[in-house]
């Protein structure tokens, strides 16, 4: 168990040097933490059993000047924001290309396709349209004579005099 604790004190401790000297000098903490606890194990047995070995001392002396170089980076390094004019200006540059891109599709929907869609009239009830928002529709007679008005579908209206006269019965 003393021989386990001092060999993993040893490889945390070389893992959190490492760490402490690269750009990701904050991830050292936790090897050395390790590395701290299995020395400390490695310690307490190897006291226990009246033998200290050197290698645990070497583990800890590591592991302290990991922890010491790793505090000494995050306390004195800053972090500067250089100018990002540049970043921008091109994700305005790719913003602008995608909508081109977008713009220059042709998309072709066929009938058959607007057959297929199911439209749900509690949708459409809300639905608020302005009068200029209207186009002009030109209805033929003929489409006229084809319409069906059923006497449940016949929803209140107002009827002006001047569509009586025009009215013709058969």
């Amino acid at each position: 168990m003393k021989k386990t604790l001092t060999i993993l004190a040893v490889i945390a401790s070389i893992f959190a040097v490492i760490f402490s000297v690269l750009p990701i000098s904050n991830l050292a903490i936790f090897p050395g933490i390790a590395a701290l606890l299995f020395a400390g194990g490695a310690f307490y047995l190897s006291k226990k059993a009246g033998e200290v070995k050197k290698l645990v001392q070497f583990s800890f002396l590591l592991t302290i000047i990991a922890l010491a170089l790793t505090s000494y980076k995050a306390i004195f390094t800053t972090t500067e924001v250089e100018n990002t004019d540049e970043l921008q200006a091109k994700e305005e540059e790719f913003q602008d290309a995608a909508i081109e891109e977008l713009e220059g599709l042709e998309i072709e929907i066929d009938d058959a396709e607007l057959g297929d869609l199911e439209i749900d009239n509690t949708e459409l009830e809300g639905v608020e349209i302005d009068d200029s928002q209207i186009e002009s529709i030109e209805i033929n007679d003929a489409e006229l004579e084809n319409i069906e008005l059923k006497a449940d579908e016949i929803i209140d209206s107002e009827i002006e005099s001047s569509d009586l006269e025009n009215l013709e019965i058969e």
